[in-house]
């Protein structure tokens, strides 16, 4: 009986030795991964900032999705199709920040970040913000690495703060 104990006592101790384990990424890997993964959002804003939208679908998975208040878009053709519909004159600044990056393997990384976005339509010069759509939220992503690198397995586009339709007037009955 006692060889039984004993046994699942050191079967025990091995497996809670690999719950309890370290994580297995050096400080190096990790912070190696976090970087390409933020590089990853921060090209997508660059493309965007500089009307390089036909080079947007390619930063997602064969299948990846993107979605937004416009809708979801699955595949990079359809991703490619959905930003190819910007307007030629649109010139954006994003301000990505406060990135949460959690590592679920040397694969899989999902990451949070809030951002703010600028807009105008006016091809040149300076635009006034007064009147301009403005957008605050955060982006959820998911990011798989390949070969080549870390792309998009889904982005999602998550607004808070924007410039909305205003409210119709409420219309005063009369009593009688």
């Amino acid at each position: 009986m006692m060889y039984y104990q004993a046994l699942a006592l050191g079967l025990l101790l091995v497996v809670s030795a690999n719950l309890n384990a370290e994580n297995p990424y050096t400080p190096q890997e990790s912070l190696h991964i976090k970087e390409a993964c933020i590089e990853l959002g921060n090209r997508y804003a660059y493309y965007l900032d500089t009307g390089q939208n036909d080079k947007i679908s390619d930063l997602f998975d064969e299948q990846g999705s993107w979605q937004s208040r416009a809708g979801k878009y699955s595949g990079r053709e359809d991703i490619k199709l959905a930003f190819s519909r910007r307007p030629k004159n649109r010139r954006t600044i994003h301000i990505v920040t406060n990135h949460m990056v959690d590592i679920q393997s040397k694969n899989m990384v999902e990451m949070i970040s809030n951002y703010a976005t600028y807009r105008t339509d006016q091809a040149k010069g300076v635009a006034s913000l007064e009147g301009q759509p403005v957008r605050v939220g955060r982006y959820i992503d998911e990011c798989v690495r390949y070969e080549k690198g870390w792309i998009f397995q889904s982005r999602e586009m998550e607004e808070i703060f924007g410039v909305t339709a205003p409210a119709p007037e409420p219309t005063s009955q009369s009593s009688q």
